[in-house]
Order: C-alpha cells, then sequence, then structure tokens
C-alpha cells in the first residue's frame, strides 16, 4: 500500500492544492513518520530525506493544516495518541504561548485586516478576481480559522466559567441566608457559559 492511500482524507484534500514536489514531499515525511513512529526533530527529518529547509517548511506547513503532525518536544509525531503525559503538556503549553503570541502579534495589524474586505469588493467588481479556483481555497481557509478561534473561544469561555465558580464565595459561619443571597450575587455577574 503506498503512502497516499494511507493518508487521512483531510491531508489528501490538503494536497490536492500543493504542487507535485511538496507532495512528494509530503508523502516522505509522512512515510518517515509512520515507519519511524516518531517523534522525530526537524533536523533528523531533513537529514534522512535530504531534503531543504525550505522544501521541508513548505510540507511540515501541509501536514500541520491537515493536522496529521503533532509537535512535541522531542519532535514530531503523527498520533498524538503516542505521545506522553508530558509531551501532551508541553504542546498545550506551547500551542497555547503561539496563539497568544501570534494574536498579539495579528492585533497590530487589525487596521490593514480591517481593509481586505473591501479590498475583495474592488477586485471583484473590477472583474479581476476570476480565478474560482483561488476565491475556494480561500473560502475553505477562512472557514478553517473561524473554526479554529471558535474552538479556542469556547474553550476560553468554559475556563472562565469555572474559575469564576471556583472563586464563588464559601459559606462559612451560620450566615447561610446572607452567604447564598452573595452567592448568588457572584452567580449571575458570572460570564454565560457557553454550549
Amino acid at each position: 500500500m503506498n503512502s497516499l492511500q494511507r493518508m487521512p482524507v483531510d491531508l489528501q484534500v490538503e494536497l490536492t492544492s500543493a504542487s507535485p514536489i511538496v507532495q512528494r514531499n509530503v508523502a516522505q515525511i509522512y512515510d518517515l513518520l509512520d515507519t519511524t513512529k516518531g517523534p522525530l526533530k526537524a533536523a533528523a527529518i531533513q537529514k534522512a530525506l535530504e531534503m531543504k529547509v525550505p522544501a521541508y517548511r513548505a510540507a511540515i506547513k501541509v501536514l500541520h493544516r491537515a493536522k496529521v503532525v503533532y509537535a512535541t518536544q522531542d519532535g514530531l509525531l503523527l498520533d498524538k495518541a503516542s505521545a506522553t503525559f508530558d509531551e501532551r503538556t508541553w504542546h498545550l503549553a506551547w500551542s497555547l504561548g503561539s496563539f497568544e503570541f501570534s494574536g498579539r502579534e495579528l492585533t497590530l495589524d487589525v487596521d490593514m485586516l480591517k481593509q481586505v474586505p473591501d479590498a475583495l469588493r474592488r477586485l471583484q467588481a473590477e472583474g479581476r478576481w476570476k480565478d474560482k479556483r483561488t476565491i475556494e481555497r480561500l473560502q475553505n481557509r477562512t472557514a478553517q480559522a473561524i473554526g479554529v478561534l471558535t474552538d479556542v473561544i469556547n474553550m476560553y469561555h468554559e475556563i472562565q466559567h469555572i474559575l469564576g465558580v471556583a472563586s464563588l464565595s464559601k459559606i462559612t459561619g451560620t450566615d447561610w441566608k446572607g452567604t447564598m443571597g452573595k452567592i448568588k450575587k457572584e452567580l449571575k455577574a458570572l460570564p454565560a457559559r457557553k454550549k
């Protein structure tokens, strides 16, 4: 069975818009990680496959977008289920740190981001935006970004709610009625729980 047949469907879909060279490099990295069961660091992958840094980065972007590789402090894995608890904890901390950092960086360019919808409308109105494949690719990337942001926002809302519940007053002493009234007010002040 060749590597393409073993690859997850999401990765096969990602590969449809990749160049033949990127497709080959993705398949080679996938095969190497599948054979060795990882984790493998970038340098080891590049050395084993005699792959230059730019080619490696292009292939890894495809693997990450398809959610195929799982980064740990020890290198890349194909399956997060094979990661140790320490590797999973590191991955979570790394991901949250990266997300926070990149989010802050994005806020520096909010003014430019706000110009994108108008620029797209202008291109469409001027008839300069006709490539259906590019439009579909942008639609897919936008939907993926919205999905990721929605998941992260929901997770943070849940954490915020749990922290709010943990900070509620404790019932002490004999003034049950007064304390319960205070707790009810604190509960109302908590952010609504997202479902």
